[in-house]
């Protein structure tokens, strides 16, 4: 017979994070009240974390939900002055490691702005989530990263390899991801490209080989590369470089695009221009 004893110190987790989060979520809303008696022009949030167990036909299923505040200085393109939100993180996992993320955001130019409704709000499958560097929100599932605005939620890229950060000027932060091309580019889809400002994509493209076969074999060995960038004077400047088995893919980068026309690339391999996510 299955010892209870996993079942009961679930029972007493549950128990003492409640009691934990109740005088918390008490105080908040007494609070609350007590603004709204006044009549101030005030607003109050709160988000709880918890830990939940239950046995389902002898088998104990778990599952944790985590939440987080945080206050933002965003950069927004054609603004002088960057945009300050307050974005809400909830996190929740299963036993399986497979949960999803929620990431609401309010601007935070005065209290009436709350009782109007998020901004926008960010929802996506993920084992892991965080507010990264560069005005970008991630969420990471099975091992891809994918990147999304911190300015309007936009969802900008994946990668599979880690991130390329580099500068142009003090003031000129650009990055470079890589993923492994899906099927929705074709059967002769390698990986895709994608060229990045802090908040905005200014270029994406997929590179694609000649024949099927050829495609199968660099795909499967893309997350063994890493890409990298240095100066080319032959190329003009930046460039942005991709190992692979069948030699290198050298893109010329100017801090507002890729320069497609002087890229170098292997006999049988070709780079095509695809619209970011939500481009017409």
């Amino acid at each position: 017979m299955r010892s209870t004893w996993p079942f009961v110190a679930g029972i007493i987790i549950a128990i003492l994070v409640t009691l934990f989060n109740l005088p918390i979520m008490a105080g908040a809303a007494l609070v609350m009240k007590l603004v709204a008696a006044r009549g101030g022009d005030a607003v109050a949030m709160t988000g709880a974390s918890g830990f939940s167990i239950r046995d389902e036909s002898g088998r104990y299923v778990t599952t944790m939900n985590n939440t987080n505040f945080s206050i933002l200085s965003v950069p927004l393109v054609g603004e002088p002055r960057p945009r300050r939100i307050l974005a809400r993180l909830q996190v929740r996992l299963g036993e399986d490691g497979e949960g999803q993320a929620v990431l609401d955001a309010w601007p935070m130019a005065g209290p009436s702005d709350f009782r109007k409704g998020t901004a926008y709000t960010i929802r996506s499958p993920a084992n892991a989530a965080y507010l990264g560097d560069d005005s970008l929100f991630w969420t990471e599932r099975a091992g891809r990263k994918t990147a999304y605005s911190l300015s309007d939620g936009a969802r900008l890229f994946d990668a599979d390899l880690p991130l390329l950060q580099f500068v142009f000027e003090p003031e000129l932060r650009r990055m470079a991801a890589v993923a492994v091309a899906e099927d929705e580019f074709t059967a002769r889809g390698v990986a895709v490209i994608s060229y990045a400002a802090p908040g905005r994509v200014l270029r994406r493209v997929v590179l694609v080989a000649d024949d099927t076969f050829r495609a199968n074999t660099l795909r499967a060995t893309i997350t063994a590369t890493r890409l990298v960038s240095f100066t080319d004077d032959a190329l003009g400047g930046r460039v942005i470089d991709l190992p692979l088995a069948a030699g290198s893919v050298r893109i010329p980068v100017t801090p507002q695009d890729m320069d497609l026309s002087r890229a170098k690339l292997p006999a049988g391999l070709r780079l095509v221009p695809i619209q970011p996510w939500g481009g017409s």
